[in-house]
């Protein structure tokens, strides 16, 4: 995937992230779609707030 060049850990997994975008591709916990999600990373560590999934529509929250 273009512009992914970087990987984060968020929620164990490692994750392709995009730095000049702060996006980050992560699995929908219930269906597995791949999704884009805005991030920030803090001292190293990589945070978001949840989001909707984009295939099932189901709320992922951060923890």
């Amino acid at each position: 995937m273009e512009g992914f060049t970087d990987t984060v850990v968020i929620r164990g997994e490692e994750c392709l992230y995009n730095p000049k975008t702060g996006i980050a591709m992560i699995q929908c916990e219930k269906c597995g779609h791949m999704n884009h999600v805005e991030i920030e990373v803090v001292d190293g560590e990589a945070r978001f707030y949840g989001f909707s999934c984009e295939n099932c529509g189901t709320f992922n929250s951060p923890d």
